[in-house]
């Protein structure tokens, strides 16, 4: 299962430098480490490394490819990376233990999910550098997405065993859906949201 996560982690970062015009690179995270490659899919080499991000877990990039995101376990923080020197710049603290994130689609927003109890999904603010709120979810968060139309945010609970949809706009939860597992997907419909069924 985590390894889903993290190919999905993955394959929304080399999208999203695709849609940018930019060059393909594969963000790969090292739990068990302290640095992030950077993977070239056309010949399979490193091509960069992030270091000195200790049990990091969640990977996304700026829409522009300026930054690249990074979900500190070891100091429950979000590193800001710069995507030319891959030297971080910012470290900010969040409300607790976070597992993955994702980035809005107009990069104004992260949004880290919160697995250390009570959960919830922390909204760091791109410009600033800055953790401006955290929603409340029903369970401990370990994957957000990001609807491919900007609207919604989307948390997986494990514990809680529910997606929780929040608007994006609103920054406010609007429901959940009971899930069995913590994997799902979300495609290019707005609100189309697959939950596999326990």
């Amino acid at each position: 299962m985590r390894n889903l996560a993290i190919a999905t982690a993955i394959l929304l970062s080399a999208l999203s430098l695709q849609a940018a015009g930019r060059r393909v690179v594969i963000v790969q995270t090292n739990s068990a480490g302290d640095n992030v490659h950077l993977i070239d899919p056309a010949t399979n080499k490193v091509v960069g490394v992030i270091n000195g991000i200790e049990v990091n877990h969640g990977a996304a990039v700026a829409p522009d490819g300026s930054r690249i995101y990074v979900s500190n376990e070891a100091d429950s923080t979000l590193d800001f990376v710069d995507g030319k020197t891959l030297k971080v710049t910012h470290k900010v603290k969040l409300s607790g233990h976070p597992n993955n994130i994702a980035v809005g689609k107009d990069g104004k927003r992260v949004y880290v999910g919160i697995i250390q109890a009570p959960g919830g999904v922390d909204v760091i603010d791109t410009a600033s550098a800055t953790n401006v709120k955290t929603m409340p979810t029903h369970g401990s968060i370990h994957n957000a997405y990001v609807t491919p139309d900007g609207k919604f945010v989307v948390a997986g609970s494990i514990a809680g065993k529910t997606v929780n949809v929040i608007f994006n706009t609103q920054e406010s939860l609007p429901g959940r859906v009971p899930n069995g597992m913590y994997d799902f997907a979300v495609f290019g419909a707005p609100r189309l949201v697959v939950v596999p069924q326990s």
